[in-house]
């Protein structure tokens, strides 16, 4: 705001017989357009702003409550901050597995360049951090929950500073993973340190303290698994921890569940912060990765409830599904009313606050899809997450389609924040991408490489783009062959495999569209050996349920829309394998779009008369969108 005392209000007046009104209404606006243009809207004075990460760890792009056909779930906070800010709807994180992707966010890097590659070992204390720039740039870093950037059998200590210092942390409560944490006979992390002073709400265990209990619970064992203790049963042909019908033996004391505990410790830290100095506090909520074991009171919420069954899994039953899901709906239900609680107590949504707000986890999780749970996969329930953005500056109502990596949230608050980049890091922001109606080009990547020692093995890297409204392509290149489970593509391995989706239309990955031009064309934007590898054992073909799919899209005529189309102008001839109740669905889906287009006159100045309208072709060409 201007003073009416400032120098831009006072200079017009020095000119004789002429108002001060069009002078200090022009000045004003310039203001303002050079703030909205620059982002730099923080408050009066130009201070930082503070920095609120909410960062559940395993949540699936789809179950974030915005995708009701897929999972109807009860986010209210979640949907209100979304509601003021900008929400992304293809995020992508830079590799599906929690040391390898929080690495990348902390190095400011994609999977290639980072310094972790898989779990286990810690990060390097040496390796320069965007926690430690922050600080060096006048921010007062806090962390709460498990950061897993010291994930050794030593654990991050019972005072969590394990390294907390030279990561770039001012203050702290840190712990280790739902199952690590319990693992030992004496607590590793703050979290068991805390809980083994605590009574049991439940003891079917006759354990003598909560940390003793749950030890039971969710399983003791000197090289953790998911959820080999007493509250959960394997699923036959799967790993443990995904299902899990025992409740977490801090029975009626929901305060002192693994994320309530941890969202308290947050605030505590918050509390404790200098009033002078602007904070960053990173809230790495243990929930919902698996186990998925919860309270009794977390089980009420969600009995009867009803989810939509996995995709591409015949092998489990219907209600057994159901059962697992419920029990990640409950986890996830019971982060919402957690953010909601930070978020008041924090006051970030305050007109008068300087904060930025930014919900994203560090991967998906498949929950039964292409008959698989966990991640480390390429498919979209393993590297694609919820990205919600708030803050000064930001877009309100405002969904973004087009892919980013969560590393370009990073970016945004190197950028707000005035915090400067080491040369070597990410160089995109999230600002971009709600500039210049959301469409970058940019070419978004995720990957992983896991040891021979780790079974399965995975080894695959992933580029994503957007062409237009309708065709947003995902190529994966997997130099041994892709993982098994995709009953629809196949895994051929050894053998090196290319597979390409257009994600938009098809987020189930059942048409591989590898034969495409613009596959083609995509892979050669992979790192290394993996584009030389797919590329020359790919040939000319395409593989899925029905073999070759073509996607054939004629271009408007009338003129160059740079690399963009309107909600017209774009459609998917990949239809005949659909089925007929499919394949209806996007014939009204695409009816809808273009009778909004037409009353609309044409979102981007483009004729909408029907020579001048692009419109689906099918046909033998191979080739996904001219546009």
């Amino acid at each position: 705001r201007l003073s009416k005392r400032s120098p831009a209000f006072r200079w017009p007046m020095r000119f004789a017989g002429m108002s001060m009104a069009p002078f200090a209404l022009a000045t004003l606006l310039l203001g303002w357009l050079l703030t909205s243009w620059t982002g730099a809207a923080v408050e009066a004075g130009g201070r930082q702003p503070n920095v609120l990460i909410l960062f559940p760890d395993q949540l699936r792009w789809d179950w974030a409550g915005f995708n009701a056909e897929h999972a109807n779930l009860r986010m209210p906070n979640l949907a209100h901050l979304a509601s003021l800010g900008t929400r992304f709807d293809y995020a992508y994180t830079p590799s599906p597995l929690c040391v390898p992707a929080r690495a990348c966010l902390a190095s400011v890097s994609d999977y290639d360049k980072s310094p972790k590659t898989f779990n286990a070992e810690n990060f390097p204390s040496e390796w320069p951090t965007w926690y430690q720039a922050a600080r060096d740039a006048g921010y007062h870093v806090m962390v709460a929950g498990k950061d897993d950037l010291d994930q050794s059998k030593q654990g991050v200590g019972q005072d969590g500073a394990s390294h907390a210092e030279a990561h770039g942390f001012s203050s702290w409560f840190r712990m280790q993973d739902k199952y690590a944490t319990y693992a030992g006979r004496a607590p590793i992390d703050q979290f068991s340190l805390a809980m083994s002073k605590l009574s049991c709400g439940l003891n079917a265990s006759g354990g003598a303290n909560l940390r003793d209990c749950n030890r039971w619970c969710y399983g003791a064992v000197v090289v953790p698994k998911l959820g080999v203790g007493q509250c959960c049963t394997q699923i036959p042909g799967y790993d443990f921890g995904f299902n899990c019908p025992g409740f977490d033996q801090v029975g009626a004391h929901q305060e002192l569940y693994i994320d309530d505990f941890v969202t308290a410790k947050a605030l505590d830290l918050l509390g404790q912060a200098p009033a002078e100095q602007p904070w960053v506090l990173h809230v790495s909520f243990p929930g919902p990765h698996p186990p998925f074991i919860i309270t009794e009171g977390m089980n009420e919420s969600i009995k009867g409830r009803e989810f939509p069954p996995s995709h591409d899994n015949e092998q489990l039953s219907a209600d057994f599904q159901t059962q697992v899901r419920q029990q990640y709906a409950a986890e996830i239900e019971n982060l919402d009313r957690l953010f909601g609680k930070l978020l008041e107590s924090t006051g970030a949504l305050e007109e008068d606050s300087n904060t930025i707000v930014i919900l994203m986890s560090d991967h998906g999780e498949q929950l039964g899809d292409h008959h698989m749970f966990g991640k480390k996969h390429p498919w979209e329930a393993s590297i694609r997450v919820p990205l919600v953005v708030y803050g000064p500056g930001v877009p309100a109502g405002r969904v973004v389609d087009s892919p980013v990596s969560t590393l370009a949230a990073i970016g945004l608050i190197l950028d707000r924040g005035r915090i400067a980049r080491n040369e070597s890091w990410f160089n995109g922001s999230l600002e971009e991408h709600w500039q210049d109606g959301g469409f970058t080009g940019r070419v978004v990547s995720s990957g992983i490489t896991t040891p021979k020692w780790a079974k399965p093995e995975v080894d695959f890297r992933a580029s994503i783009r957007r062409l237009n409204d309708t065709h947003t392509l995902k190529v994966v290149c997997c130099p041994t062959g892709c993982p098994i489970g995709n009953t629809w593509v196949p895994s051929i391995a050894p053998l090196p495999q290319l597979m390409a989706f257009n994600v938009k239309l098809d987020p189930w990955e059942r048409y591989n569209l590898n034969g495409t031009a613009e596959a083609r064309d995509l892979a050669r934007s992979l790192p290394g050996h993996y584009a030389t590898a797919c590329l020359s054992s790919a040939g000319d073909r395409a593989e899925g349920v029905s073999g070759t799919v073509g996607l054939v899209l004629r271009s408007d005529p009338s003129g160059d829309s740079g690399g963009r189309s309107t909600a017209s102008s774009a459609a998917v001839a990949a239809l005949a394998p659909l089925g007929a109740v499919a394949f209806a669905a996007l014939a009204l889906r695409l009816a809808r779009s273009k009778e909004h287009h037409a009353r609309s006159g044409g979102s981007d100045g483009h004729s909408t008369d029907d020579e001048g309208s692009p419109f689906l072709e099918c046909g033998p060409t191979r080739t996904l969108a001219s546009k």
